[in-house]
């Protein structure tokens, strides 16, 4: 199981680094809000990506509430690319940045999903213990 969730991870990860990349080369053609910099998108990329490292970790050391949490976490500020849409619509943005928003968004909600399915495989485990 730990296999698949690394995967998993390592692809969220790359999906990340493609958007961020992408909006802190192209920042100007990105939907932002005006207090928005470069900087701080590339400061939060690297406040984020650890939650998903250590949730990995966590859930080696059999720490699987930790993990989920930090894991749960990590998806739900990587689903915070969606907020570019709060600026403007899908329809006003670029195919490659639409693009890249999905592509960061999909690999969020099936990490999530799997780890909350995760989550109760590990529940029902210690319920027949």
């Amino acid at each position: 199981m730990h296999k698949y969730l690394l995967v998993l991870i390592i692809v969220n990860v790359i999906a990340t680094i493609g958007h961020y990349v992408d909006n802190i080369c192209y920042f100007a053609d990105y939907p932002e809000p005006h207090w928005l910099s470069p900087s701080i998108v590339d400061a939060f990329w690297f406040f984020m990506t650890p939650f998903a490292a250590f949730g990995y970790w966590y859930y080696l050391k059999g720490w699987h509430g930790l993990a989920r949490w930090s894991l749960v976490a990590y998806c739900l500020m990587s689903l915070l690319v969606l907020g570019h849409y709060l600026i403007e619509p899908p329809w006003n943005v670029t195919v490659r940045i639409n693009l890249l928003i999905l592509v960061e968004a999909l690999a969020a909600v099936v990490l999530l999903l799997y780890v909350l399915r995760m989550n109760r495989q590990v529940q029902l485990v210690n319920a027949r213990n």
